[in-house]
């Protein structure tokens, strides 16, 4: 599996079903701004809520070959082995990204386990053999990762900004990103001493230019 971050937002996606696999697809989908369609002769209620509201678009009817066609992402949430067959063949023809959240060897892609926090993104797969344990493992994480991070890696940006010239040249930019997530100044970060380690950057910075 080779990993990658999409940016849904504006993005054509359908999904087939609409059940409970559907609707947990379409709240993600639509959270990151995708335009979705639901393909379904009939939704939850949870779907049509979402329908009413305008958030998504609803086909009332079932699969059919070529419903596919214009979408740039694909979900298949029917439970219809024959349904997940035939898109898996057309997104080998019109090289869509496919999702089968039924029957996931036959999609070209899995959706990881994740989650944000401070503006650190984290995904967690199991090549679609055990979401239950991506699920676990997400969730173990989520009590582990302090709110530091996120504090600490909005305090890096700023400080990198205002030592722009500094750490202009690339020698140095390299040298920079390794001090601020060494080992010690991360300790300091998640011991909640972010002066302190900002501190510890700051004279690093003033011997890079010493050294010059």
């Amino acid at each position: 599996m080779y990993p990658v971050n999409l940016k849904m937002k504006g993005l054509s996606c359908l999904v087939i079903g609409g059940g409970h696999i559907a609707l947990r697809k379409v709240r993600k989908l639509v959270l990151e701004d995708a335009e979705v369609t639901v393909l379904a002769p009939e939704i939850s209620e949870e779907l049509m809520q979402y329908f009413r509201e305008k958030r998504i678009s609803w086909k009332r009817a079932a699969y059919r070959a070529g419903d596919t066609e214009g979408y740039r992402f694909v979900v298949t949430a029917c439970g219809i082995r024959e349904v997940a067959q035939a898109v898996h063949e057309e997104s080998l023809h019109h090289y869509f990204l496919y999702n089968a959240a039924d029957f996931p060897s036959l999609g070209n892609c899995s959706l990881p386990a994740a989650f944000e926090t401070g503006g650190i993104h984290f995904a967690i797969s199991t090549d679609g053999r055990s979401p239950a344990m991506a699920k676990y493992v997400k969730n173990w994480l989520k009590g582990k990762i302090p709110s530091s991070f996120g504090v600490w890696l909005d305090r890096v940006a700023l400080l990198r900004e205002e030592l722009r010239n500094e750490i202009g040249e690339s020698r140095r930019r390299e040298a920079f990103w390794h001090v601020v997530f060494d080992d010690e100044i991360m300790n300091l970060v998640l011991a909640g001493k972010l002066d302190e380690a900002e501190e510890r950057v700051r004279n690093a910075v003033g011997c890079f230019r010493s050294e010059s």
